[in-house]
This record gives C-alpha cells, sequence and structure tokens, in this order.
C-alpha cells in the first residue's frame, strides 16, 4: 500500500471514529452558539474546497466560517469559483517577495530534493542567504506555483477577496531580529497597498509562529496579528485544510479533530 493510499485509509478511519465518537456534533453545536470556523487553506484543490463549504452549508455553520488563503497559491484563482457558488469571503495572505520569484522559499527546496532537516536550519538565515544557499543547492528551477503579480491585483478587486500581509519574503519571524521583521512586514504593506490600492489590515506570521513582541509590534503598525497553526487573538487560524489527503481527514482538521502534523508551508 502506498503512503498516499495509506494515509487516505487512515484519514477516513480517523474521521469515521471521530464521528462515532459525537465530536462533530459537539463542534457543530459550539458554531452554533455562536463560535468562529477557522480554515486556513494553501493549495487546495477547488473540488475539495467545494466538499469541505458544502458540508459547513449542508450542517447549517457555513455562515460561522473565516476562510483564509496562506501564500497565494495559483489553486486560489481556481477557488473563486467555489467562493461564488457559497458566496464565501476569504482572505488571501501575500508575502509579495515571494510572488515576484513565483515560488515559497520551503517549496522551492523540498520541490528540488533539499532534505528538511537542511532547509528548516535556513529559518534563521537573511532572505538573501536563504536565497545564496537555495540556488547554490539548485533551487532555483524553472516554473511558478504561486499567482503573478498581475493576478494578486485582479483577484484583489473580487468582491469576496482581500489581500492582507505575510511579511515580504516568508521569512520565520521568531529566528530574526526585531527590526528586520518590521522592515519586512512595512515593506510588504507598502507594496501590497500599490498592488490593490488597500493597505491591508491583517498580518499572518508565516509557518505560524510569532511572539509577544512580534505581536505588539504588528499591532503599533496597524494590523491584526494571525496564527495560521495556534490561537492569539480573534479571529484564530487553528485548522488548516490540506490537499493530498481524504475528504475525513481534511474534515477533521476542519473540525479541530486531527493533530496538526509536519511544517506548514
Amino acid at each position: 500500500m502506498s503512503g498516499l493510499t495509506a494515509r487516505r485509509t487512515i484519514g477516513w478511519c480517523v474521521g469515521v471514529a471521530y464521528a462515532a465518537a459525537g465530536a462533530r456534533a459537539m463542534i457543530l453545536r459550539r458554531l452554533k452558539s455562536g463560535a468562529r470556523l477557522p480554515v486556513v487553506v494553501h493549495a487546495l484543490p477547488a473540488d475539495e474546497l467545494d466538499r469541505l463549504l458544502g458540508w459547513l452549508e449542508a450542517h447549517g455553520v457555513l455562515d460561522r466560517l473565516w476562510l483564509t488563503f496562506d501564500d497565494g497559491w495559483l489553486s486560489v484563482g481556481e477557488s473563486v469559483p467555489v467562493l461564488e457558488k457559497y458566496n464565501v469571503r476569504a482572505k488571501v495572505f501575500i508575502a509579495p517577495g515571494e510572488t515576484i520569484r513565483g515560488r515559497v522559499w520551503t517549496s522551492a527546496a523540498i520541490g528540488c530534493g533539499i532534505p528538511a532537516k537542511t532547509w528548516r536550519g535556513w529559518y534563521a538565515l537573511c532572505e538573501a542567504d536563504r536565497y545564496d544557499r537555495l540556488f547554490a543547492a539548485g533551487g532555483a528551477r524553472a516554473g511558478r506555483e504561486l499567482l503573478s503579480v498581475e493576478e494578486v491585483v485582479a483577484l484583489s478587486k473580487h468582491p469576496l477577496i482581500e489581500m492582507e500581509n505575510h511579511t515580504w519574503s516568508h521569512l520565520s519571524a521568531v529566528h530574526r531580529p526585531l527590526p528586520e521583521v518590521v522592515d519586512e512586514v512595512r515593506r510588504a504593506q507598502t507594496m501590497l497597498a500599490e498592488w490593490t490600492g488597500r493597505a491591508p489590515g491583517f498580518l499572518a506570521w508565516p509557518f505560524g509562529r510569532g511572539n509577544a513582541a512580534l505581536d505588539r509590534a504588528a499591532r503599533e503598525m496597524g494590523l491584526v496579528p494571525v496564527y495560521t497553526r495556534q490561537g492569539c487573538e480573534v479571529p484564530l487560524c487553528r485548522n488548516m485544510a490540506i490537499e493530498d489527503v481524504s475528504f475525513q481527514e481534511n474534515l477533521g482538521r476542519v473540525l479541530g479533530a486531527w493533530p496538526k502534523v509536519g511544517e506548514t508551508l
């Protein structure tokens, strides 16, 4: 049995197990009583997003959804008809430096076979040094996996989509000096305002990693800091739907009944 097939099988079993245990019913009750449901998406295929939103609509909790897309992958554009179908708003967190390059640096590292233990060691490097290492390792291969600048501009005009701040170069903020992080956030803020005609109001820390000092700095810049892997302040972004896994696993993630594994991109 392949790893992906095994994961899908396990996802189905765990999803069914949690449903049988009443986890879904409990969370649905919380949502219907007024709780919010944050769902973080990266490159989730449009048909899978459709299934998730359809399930939430069928259970009467779609209006409790707070949907965000991290990084601005090409699949965001493919998801627009799904958002229109359900009349769901979404925030797209953009790192302009990566948008210009066309790839998230971690994804580029993975794509050219750099081991995770190696590229995770680059968290502590500045932007220039990260890319020096990446290029030296052959990570500068052609191909775009993120929206282009023109696509970001076009999508920003859609009434259901707002572009938000994800730092300039998708740096790991907790590993870099505060002044550098502040400069990255301001640089991204300026560029996104120039591209879209609107200054972002939210900042999602890359990798879901921040701290109290970073959050204070974000607020001083007029931004609400949010996290993709842990709660900070309302709205919370604790859940994540991902590609290449079963619908049951994604449902478990969305409902908080699946342990978070690995790193987000």
